[in-house]
């Protein structure tokens, strides 16, 4: 019997993008700092193409030991009840009908989640949430770049007695950032783990369901930063573990 790789296998969506709205031709793209985060952290990373086959769909499901949601575009707002609005860049149909069945399914095997902007957003709306089609600065609240259009970044803070405060560390914190949409009402018994100054929800959490990682940053692009080491270091030490129970 050879001897098991100790680097656990994960697996790691991908962008659709196309010059055609009708998406009859698309490429698949994946931004590298996703796979290099993975990397870095100890894992190892494998693209995901888009499938619809049911086999196909559960071959993935059993080689993987982790799953990426990445960032994209927005999350078709009629999955929440809502009509698409002016600013609303609907995301490749086929890609997040794929992602939801790999989340659905995935959380059934307490596979390892992690959820980065877009993909925390997908995670907040399969599980009852709402979102907000574009975030409007606010008079009364602090103007927060959400966008990214002048730094790339802006600040969070990380909510005491959470999971996340305890893998990155609380209080505040400098993100990466390129969001115009946002959490509007939080998913059933999930609760915010990081906050910006204007009350957006910037991370969130199951307190019973610890193999779920969400956050609206993007901690890929920030491979120096403590924080996002920290993050992925304990993202892939829960599917490290995932594997050596499948492996059982």
């Amino acid at each position: 019997m050879s001897k098991r790789d100790p680097a656990p296998l994960i697996g790691i969506t991908c962008e659709a993008v196309s010059k055609r709205k009708d998406f009859a031709h698309y490429d698949l793209l994946c931004d590298h700092r996703y796979a290099a985060a993975i990397t870095q952290a100890g894992g190892h990373p494998v693209l995901l193409p888009i499938a619809h086959d049911q086999n196909q769909l559960v071959r993935y499901l059993e080689g993987i030991d982790g799953l990426v949601i990445v960032g994209g575009d927005d999350l078709d707002p009629r999955w929440y009840g809502e009509r698409p609005k002016k600013r609303t860049k609907i995301a490749f149909p086929k890609r997040s009908e794929f992602e939801a069945w790999l989340y659905r399914a995935g959380k059934k095997r307490k596979l390892p989640i992690l959820g980065i902007c877009y993909g925390m957003q997908l995670i907040n709306v399969l599980e009852g949430g709402t979102l907000l089609q574009h975030i409007h600065p606010n008079k009364h609240k602090p103007v927060v770049d959400h966008e990214g259009k002048k730094t790339g970044y802006h600040a969070v803070k990380i909510q005491p007695h959470t999971r996340l405060g305890a893998i990155i560390g609380e209080g505040r914190k400098i993100v990466a950032t390129q969001h115009h949409q946002g959490i509007r009402s939080l998913a059933p018994h999930f609760i915010p783990s990081a906050i910006a100054s204007d009350g957006m929800v910037e991370a969130m959490e199951h307190p019973s369901k610890p193999h779920i990682f969400t956050v609206q940053w993007h901690p890929e692009r920030q491979p120096g930063s403590r924080i996002s080491r920290r993050l992925f270091r304990a993202f892939v030490r829960a599917c490290d573990e995932y594997q050596t129970q499948k492996g059982r």
